[in-house]
């Protein structure tokens, strides 16, 4: 089977999976209890999101107050790693493409990875990764750890970079896979852990999203 068509398969099977889980949301025949069946860790109460400052891709200013307006599902990583990131970042692309394509209804949740490697991970560098994998994707970076880590403490994202001297520049990082999902409020409503399948984690979005909106 070639790739093109394996990837069509794919998304031909999320989009049904997608689309027999709206009509059960839109039926009615699902509440909030519901969330307790979830793989996903679902925050009953939505955490409140303090002030971070860093730089998009695009060398603008990114604050909790960007994250206002839409659901956002944000990724820590670094552009130097071998599998995990391009990893996660190809399934945040076959998410953003079958949502694109099979809920024009609704807007697309925008999908970020913040860089935990601000040393080499410069505007620069991440304005080339990132649009390799969606060009609507945002990647986020700050001029320090010390900046990096206001964010990843409030979302409990832990990660080590493993210097060998300190003019070690082939230096691997260390860090978590998950997954966290920012509702329209600002605020952080829901952690997916590693490792990601695009299908449960589209369905289990509109489930959140769908419980949301009707709260």
């Amino acid at each position: 089977m070639s790739k093109s068509l394996f990837i069509t398969l794919i998304l031909t099977i999320i989009a049904v999976v997608s689309i027999v889980g709206i009509t059960l949301y839109q039926s009615g025949r699902v509440d909030r209890s519901d969330l307790d069946n979830l793989s996903a860790t679902v925050f009953r109460v939505p955490r409140i999101i303090s002030p971070f400052e860093l730089t998009d891709h695009t060398n603008k200013t990114f604050t909790q107050d960007s994250l206002k307006g839409n659901w956002s599902f944000i990724f820590f990583g670094y552009t130097n790693c071998p599998d995990v990131c391009p990893n996660t970042l190809s399934t945040m692309n076959v998410m953003a493409t079958n949502l694109e394509k099979n809920q024009p209804d609704k807007v697309v949740p925008r999908f970020i990875m913040v860089s935990v490697d601000p040393e080499r991970d410069t505007v620069e560098i991440l304005s080339k990764y990132i649009p390799y994998f969606n060009n609507s994707f945002i990647g986020l970076t700050g001029t320090s750890s010390t900046q990096i880590d206001v964010i990843t403490r409030q979302f409990g994202i832990p990660y080590f970079i493993s210097k060998k001297s300190p003019d070690d520049a082939e230096y691997e990082v260390q860090h978590s896979g998950a997954i966290l999902l920012v509702n329209p409020q600002g605020n952080l409503h829901a952690l997916f852990s590693a490792p990601h399948d695009p299908a449960k984690l589209i369905n289990e979005f509109n489930l959140i999203r769908y419980i949301h909106e009707q709260e």
